[in-house]
């Protein structure tokens, strides 16, 4: 019996079949792995990342070397590494409040409270750079998960309105890819963060749907993440709740549901209350800035409000890439430039007009993101219409131009503060990839009364004429050098201070000495990591900005255009000299090329004047240089 058993396993073909069955067995399991909950977000996730890459190509090939920017706003990405640099020196070596430095701005330092700081975006690349060492890969690799975050996010917010998963495919790839969004990855990596806003909108659902209060305080939560990130984003958000919780109040009374109209309310004091605990420490200290008005906002929201025809006028980004135009035009910017590109997509509009042919099934899937989408794209025009670059309209012999709601908003404390309108056409574009989801429902109704089984190959379809019109690569990317010996600056030890001539300060209007120095300082302080006295900041006092002409020595090496010292005081050595003692100047770092390879002195004259400057008057020692810098060593600081 035992010697058939043997002969039976051995057959010829026995393991074959065994193998065959195995294979089958491990088909069966990946089949209904995929067909659960946990193999459908698995394979989203997959999805959304090859879009990810994809749509930022050939970004994932350089990922540890090179950054996306494009050129005309490449400086605002070297602070928003610094941003990145900072945050995780500020919480895990200094163990001090990342809301005020002293290593920008140089000795009093400067708040960070209107700083685009990107908290929420800096905070989570500290185990990136902790683990990697590596600033440009800790970025990108948290910039392409922020993207497949982003569409998983809406995914599920359309999905839990429609119940329709192609629908929600389109939705959350819209919402993530859009030409807004890839845009501001250029440079404004802040604003190309939007994965908090549809995870807020998933908790106000849900708190609608249950009245759960942990529903309404993780949408509390999640505008906070919102609001650290961009404080534009979180006023934005502040008036998308505002919005909501009014047209659910009004519903509730229409049907005089007492019960459910005090449960929304309660919900909204909930919220709002946790966001005010989570957001305490940047907004309370924001508000009592405002208030003393050390801060200036300026007033050209006109200039920098959208364009009637922006919204159907493509991104220069789309097919081979254009370096797109900060601004353009004399009088409102130009559409398709960095602050005009709001392009909507055409079949996301046409899919958003089929929303309307739901309206008597799923009316509020409809008539609320209805409103939401208008009110902000019309928010984005400003203070007045503009279409093709003008406000001027001509009937019947009269000239006239149209004032919009703007100009209420405008007048309102703290969220009238703002230059650019244009911005807020993020709110727009989430309540059209939701309206584009209900009508992508409302097309699969018709189609199914008429072809059935061919939803998969119109979800295809659709998705494919949306990534044409979306469609982004190649990606403009930046590769920065910078000299080694800035790095053996950073490893030496002693509390002292680096001087980068010609420096000066910046915010986000405003120069103060040079320029090209300022928002150097930025980057190559992620590298020398020791205080230094210029940088880039997005709002600052006045009185930052006047430092820069008021310390002997210091006020002559802030220009790049000055020959000689105009005052005997920065001719005097030994006033200069006792000035970069007493601020413990140990190296001064003369810039000739930007990192982006940019000639910082325009002419030889003032390139050979400082150099010479540096060596009689000031005393220092040339130690090292290359052809992007030159390094001197002050010998009164050399034991320091």
């Amino acid at each position: 019996m035992c010697a058939e058993t043997t002969k039976d396993l051995t057959r010829p073909g026995s393991d074959s079949i065994s193998g065959s069955t195995g294979s089958k067995l491990l088909v069966s399991r990946i089949a209904a792995l995929l067909k659960s909950d946990i193999g459908r977000w698995l394979g989203l996730t997959a999805l959304f990342s090859v879009a990810a890459v994809v749509q930022t190509w050939p970004l994932v090939l350089h990922a540890g070397t090179k950054t996306t920017a494009s050129q005309p706003i490449i400086a605002d990405s070297w602070v928003y590494l610094w941003d990145l640099w900072w945050m995780k020196h500020a919480i895990v070596e200094l163990h001090t409040n990342p809301f005020h430095t002293d290593f920008l701005f140089f000795p009093d330092g400067t708040d960070l409270y209107f700083h685009t700081l990107a908290v929420t975006q800096s905070v989570l690349s500290i185990p990136l750079q902790i683990v990697t060492g590596n600033l440009f890969l800790s970025w990108n690799l948290l910039a392409l998960s922020f993207f497949v975050a982003s569409a998983l996010g809406m995914y599920a917010v359309v999905n839990r309105i429609t119940h329709s998963q192609g629908a929600a495919l389109i939705s959350g790839y819209i919402f993530a890819f859009s030409p807004f969004v890839l845009m501001r990855f250029t440079g404004h990596w802040h604003m190309s963060t939007t994965w908090p806003i549809p995870l807020m909108i998933l908790f106000l659902l849900r708190f609608l749907d249950t009245g759960r209060f942990r529903e309404a305080a993780g949408a509390g939560v999640c505008w906070g993440l919102i609001t650290y990130n961009f404080l534009e984003y979180g006023m934005d958000a502040g008036i998308f709740l505002l919005l909501f919780f009014t047209y659910w109040s009004l519903i509730h009374m229409r049907r005089r549901d007492r019960v459910q109209l005090l449960s929304l309310w309660r919900g909204g004091v909930v919220l709002a209350v946790t966001w005010l605990v989570v957001t305490a420490p940047l907004v309370l200290p924001a508000l009592v800035t405002m208030q003393e008005g050390d801060v200036l906002f300026p007033s050209n929201d006109e200039y920098w409000s959208s364009d009637v025809l922006a919204f159907v006028t493509p991104s220069p980004l789309w097919g081979p890439g254009l370096d797109p135009k900060p601004g353009g035009g004399i009088n409102h910017v130009t559409a398709g430039s960095i602050e005009n590109t709001v392009f909507l997509g055409f079949v996301p509009l046409i899919l958003a007009a089929l929303a309307f042919f739901r309206l008597r099934k799923r009316p509020h899937a409809t008539v609320f993101w209805a409103i939401v989408l208008l009110f902000f794209l019309t928010l984005t025009l400003g203070p007045y219409l503009y279409v093709g670059q003008t406000k001027s309209f001509s009937l019947l012999g009269f000239s006239f131009s149209i004032p919009l709601p703007y100009q209420l908003l405008d007048q309102l404390p703290v969220v009238g503060d703002r230059r650019a309108p244009a911005r807020m056409a993020v709110f727009g574009i989430v309540a059209l990839s939701i309206l584009a989801g209900v009508g992508f429902t409302e097309l699969t109704s018709i189609v199914k009364q008429r072809m059935k089984g061919t939803m998969p190959l119109l979800t295809v379809l659709i998705l494919g004429l949306i990534v044409v019109e979306y469609w982004n690569p190649p990606t403009q990317l930046t590769g920065l050098t910078w000299a080694p010996v800035l790095e053996d600056i950073g490893k030496e030890p002693g509390d002292f201070t680096v001087l980068q001539v010609p420096w000066g300060r910046v915010n986000g209007w405003t120069v103060s000495g040079d320029s090209a120095g300022a928002v150097t300082t930025n980057f190559y302080q992620t590298i020398y990591q020791k205080r230094s006295f210029g940088g880039f900041v997005s709002r600052t006092t006045d009185r930052d900005l006047v430092w820069v002409g008021q310390k002997p020595g210091l006020r002559y090496l802030a220009c790049s255009q000055c020959e000689a010292p105009n005052t005997p005081e920065d001719s005097d050595p030994n006033l200069v000299r006792s000035v970069l003692r007493d601020y413990r100047v140990k190296y001064v770092l003369l810039l000739r090329f930007t990192p982006d390879g940019h000639n910082v002195y325009a002419t030889e004259a003032p390139w050979l004047a400082v150099q010479a400057y540096l060596r009689d008057v000031a005393g220092l020692r040339l130690v090292d240089e290359d052809a992007d810098l030159m390094m001197y060593l002050n010998p009164d600081m050399q034991d320091q």
